[in-house]
């Protein structure tokens, strides 16, 4: 059995950001733009939006998908994700669970139904779970110093720099039982699915969100 389950988390509060989740974007806005996305893609079973506000999910209830009012418990600042994990794993009936933020909105349902056919190919071949990523090639620090070089002009070369990659935020899968065990959404051996970097945009501040913004009316321009 291979039914997966795309959840949908859109807590209320943010500290940087207020209503991040639900911001305008497009014709509706990022929660609602997400949901119709998952909605689309036939290799999801089901799609659950969970939040801690009446208000965020009155916005979907109209979209027949799973509503569910998250306690505040999993969704106060100082929560724990691994709590979050295990509760939503023993809210959803299947086999595997997607997860997909509101706040990365143009990773889009092709993005997810290639992931979705790759995650099948992939899972128990070598890999756990699979993750979107940016792959970096770039000088990257730390507050200790170099993370992937060192100061000699033999090592300044972006060609030969050791390749990083940011986790996007925007797609991950993995077994639900398998999320259980680890208390977390994705494991120690991820496939990692390097994005283009107009769909690692994910929203945690106001300029990002322009940025965001900027991009989808350019896409539209083109349509």
């Amino acid at each position: 059995m291979k039914k997966l389950v795309a959840v949908v988390p859109a807590r209320s509060f943010d500290e940087v950001l207020k209503n991040k989740n639900i911001l305008s974007f497009g014709n509706s806005n990022l929660l609602v733009n997400k949901v119709k996305q998952l909605k689309k893609v036939d290799l999801i079973d089901e799609v659950l939006v969970s939040s801690d506000s009446k208000k965020y999910l009155d916005l979907v209830k109209s979209e027949d998908i799973i509503i569910d009012h998250r306690p505040i418990e999993f969704a106060a600042l100082d929560s724990n994700f691994g709590d979050f994990v295990e509760y939503i794993c023993s809210k959803v009936n299947a086999n595997h669970i997607l997860w997909a933020s509101p706040t990365s909105p143009l990773v889009n349902s092709d993005d997810f139904s290639s992931a979705i056919n790759k995650y099948f190919e992939i899972i128990n071949n070598g890999y756990d779970s699979l993750i979107s990523v940016n792959k970096i090639k770039r000088h990257m620090l730390d507050d200790n110093g170099p993370l992937n070089f060192r100061f000699k002009n033999s090592l300044r070369n972006n060609e030969k720099l050791p390749t990083l990659y940011e986790f996007t935020n925007g797609i991950v899968i993995a077994p639900r039982l398998s999320m259980i065990k680890w208390r977390y959404n994705w494991g120690f051996h991820p496939f990692k699915v390097e994005m283009n970097h107009i769909k690692t945009v994910d929203i945690c501040n106001e300029w990002e969100y322009k940025f965001a913004n900027f991009l989808k009316k350019s896409e539209e321009s083109f349509e």
